[in-house]
């Protein structure tokens, strides 16, 4: 997934392209549980259901979330900004794996194929660097996760991300507890403790292609809406 950080980041580009009379612009509170709504697929340990996946792409290594399940089923509430808020994450977790994630990384078999199958990933080319590296490595602080946490402090403060959310009211959204939002702001505290130079020290992203990418994506999302 891409971290809170930059799904924060990814929900301002969307708001600065909308119409000065949209509610998500004109009324702080709406803007709040969109913010909010952005974050609530990331709070439950399974993301299986939050994210609406398809449990016959369960073993691979990058699996997106199908709008459609979400849109058939809460179709009657999809107007309300928390509603509109937790779309729009799952609009952009599919746009990063099924079109950011092929730019920066490549996963091979143990004869050197490529691959999308999980367990059969033996190791990850990073297309910035050329470097190989086993799949741990990868998906660990040292790389991946790492970066999310070099780019935070940089990226809340170019967009101004809002550093306290209030719990939205839940308008029949089954598969998050909207209390745990309280949760994800107390650990956003501790992502901003990171120097702001050590966006220069990113090993598997590209910081310019990365937010040229969620901008292009939330201009799509923009035109999708109207």
């Amino acid at each position: 997934m891409p971290g809170y950080i930059l799904h924060l980041a990814a929900a301002r580009m969307y708001l600065d392209r909308l119409p000065a009379d949209d509610l998500l612009c004109t009324d702080l509170s709406a803007q709040n549980d969109f913010f909010a709504g952005s974050l609530l697929p990331d709070t439950v340990t399974d993301k299986r259901t939050s994210h609406f996946r398809l449990e016959e792409y369960g073993n691979r290594m990058m699996i997106w979330p199908h709008l459609d399940m979400f849109r058939s089923k809460y179709r009657n509430i999809m107007d309300t900004p928390v509603c509109r808020g937790y779309y729009f994450h799952l609009y952009i977790d599919k746009k990063f794996f099924q079109e950011y994630i092929p730019q920066v990384a490549e996963f091979y078999d143990r004869t050197d194929k490529i691959t999308e199958v999980k367990r059969e990933i033996v190791s990850v080319r990073l297309k910035k660097t050329g470097e190989m590296i086993p799949p741990e490595r990868y998906l660990s602080e040292e790389y991946y996760y790492g970066d999310y946490t070099k780019m935070n402090t940089w990226i809340c403060q170019k967009y101004s991300l809002p550093e306290h959310l209030d719990p939205p009211a839940n308008p029949g959204i089954e598969e998050v507890n909207f209390q745990d939002i309280e949760k994800v702001m107390e650990q956003l505290k501790g992502y901003r403790n990171v120097s702001e130079d050590a966006v220069n020290d990113l090993r598997v992203f590209d910081l310019e292609s990365l937010l040229e990418f969620l901008e292009k994506a939330a201009a799509e999302f923009a035109v999708t809406e109207k």
